[in-house]
């Protein structure tokens, strides 16, 4: 009969798992450090698909933005939204993202130069630059709360397990120097 302190049996069970731990939280890690990459990948994409819109759109035919004046991008107005809807139809691709989780995960902003603030209006030559905040929810467990500690995004702050993406895109604005038929500017 042998004593407990010289039993050996069950040691490589132990061991075993001692080795097979921490090599799966590094499995899991890269997992997410992958989906990570491709989250940030998916924001560079989506920040020149917003710039795109948005030189397109700021100058288009009011009649097509419910009257909106030219050269203008108001918070909530048909221009915004349809530069928005450029930005989330790349960003619809990523893992975690739906139409509902857009509308707190997506920031579309147009930020000025020096000033601080936001622009809301454009000269025809002007450079347009489109900032895309994406909220990315890291979804592999134990991973996400290593490597997503949360981030803000315009002042709301987001909770652990979030990534911050945020990507800035210059274009020149398509401005035109006539008025549209029909009643446009």
């Amino acid at each position: 009969m042998t004593s407990l302190a010289s039993d050996r049996r069950g040691a490589v069970y132990v061991e075993f798992l001692i080795a097979v731990v921490p090599f799966l939280i590094f499995v899991l890690c890269a997992i997410q450090s992958a989906l990570l990459e491709f989250a940030n990948l998916a924001t560079i994409r989506a920040a020149s698909a917003a710039a795109r819109s948005a030189v397109v759109v700021l100058d288009d035919d009011p009649r097509f933005y419910q009257g909106e004046a030219r050269n203008s991008a108001q918070p909530g107005g048909a221009r915004m939204d349809a530069i928005r809807r450029a930005a989330s139809n790349v960003l619809a691709a990523l893992p975690g993202a739906s139409p509902a989780s857009m509308a707190t995960q997506l920031k579309i902003t147009f930020p000025s130069s020096g000033s601080g603030r936001e622009r809301a209006s454009f000269g025809p030559d002007d450079m347009v630059t489109v900032r895309v905040g994406y909220l990315f929810p890291c979804i592999v467990p134990a991973a996400r709360q290593i490597m997503c500690r949360g981030g803000t995004i315009e002042g709301a702050t987001a909770q652990p397990g979030f990534s911050l993406m945020q990507v800035d895109a210059t274009l020149p604005n398509q401005g035109a120097r006539y008025s549209y038929g029909g009643g446009g500017q």
